[in-house]
């Protein structure tokens, strides 16, 4: 039974600008508000820092919202990209907080590798400013920064660009360099900060059906309790495979629009995906999420 949000839209996969968004979490209530949504969360890649910052705010700041703390936690996989949400976390949790701060540095020296990378492959020349300046923001710093920088400095002219025509080759390259988190890691400290653990936009691990059922079971009994089977850029087949392996596995049900902002994802809307492809109103992990 899947519990429906008669007052609203729910949209349970948000981020703010302290990892890759462009707007704070007071901004983005208010976005939400205005576009009908009633529960949303924001998922900021591996910090909990804008959740904490907008339960610094006024109460008033929620006046219609049922807001659900999250993460979204990147996991180191060979093939393809995971990344694992967590909902209802108690977002100052020591244990999770402390590894995140060691996760943070070693992304800042992972993204100094990537501008050495540009440089040496392709000629993409950075000041030390420039990229000092980046690396000294106060927030979490991933590619589409970089994106960003290429876009000023006139290399490409959209984020899309800068992934297709050199981050993704560079990044891929790299990658192998850096431990990160594995999906136990993960799913652990997911579990031990209270979080609901979920696994976020399965069409970007690239397995067939099959093997993405094997890797959910095996993930189960780990932790895992949902998937992400609504999802902006999730074809209706891949939406299809997910609802299928959740109901046979037992797994809760989520979704959200994954958006960013008008430059780093320009194509998807706050709530309602790319061309309203999205309109969440009843999720069945909403029945077993206590906040």
């Amino acid at each position: 039974m899947q519990k429906e949000n008669k007052q609203g839209l729910i949209d349970l996969h948000i981020h703010s600008v302290f990892s890759d968004g462009e707007y704070y979490p007071d901004q983005l209530i208010k976005l939400a508000k205005a576009k009908g949504i009633t529960t949303m969360a924001i998922t900021d890649h591996d910090t909990t820092k804008g959740c904490q910052y907008i339960f610094s705010k006024d109460a008033s700041t929620f006046d219609g919202i049922h807001f659900i703390p999250g993460i979204e936690l990147t996991v180191k996989v060979t093939k393809g990209r995971m990344h694992l949400l967590g909902y209802g976390l108690n977002v100052y949790d020591t244990t999770l907080n402390n590894r995140l701060e060691e996760l943070d540095r070693e992304g800042r020296m992972k993204i100094r590798h990537l501008f050495q990378v540009l440089e040496s492959d392709y000629g993409l020349r950075f000041t030390e400013s420039e990229i000092e300046t980046l690396l000294s923001a106060n927030h979490n710093i991933g590619r589409p920064d970089v994106a960003k920088l290429c876009i000023q400095k006139g290399y490409v002219q959209t984020v899309d660009e800068a992934f297709d025509k050199y981050l993704i080759t560079s990044y891929n390259k790299i990658r192998g360099n850096y431990k990160g988190l594995s999906c136990e890691e993960a799913l652990y400290l997911l579990k031990q900060s209270g979080a609901l653990p979920v696994l976020a936009h399965p069409y970007t691990l690239e397995l067939n059906k099959d093997e993405l059922r094997t890797l959910m079971r095996q993930m189960q009994t780990l932790g895992l309790k949902g998937v992400e089977v609504y999802h902006s850029s999730q074809a209706p087949e891949m939406r299809e495979i997910c609802h299928e392996i959740a109901t046979e596995l037992g797994l809760y049900e989520s979704g959200g629009s994954d958006y960013h902002g008008p430059t780093v994802k320009p194509a998807i809307e706050l709530g309602t995906g790319k061309n309203n492809n999205l309109k969440i109103k009843k999720l069945s992990l909403l029945d077993h999420l206590v906040t």
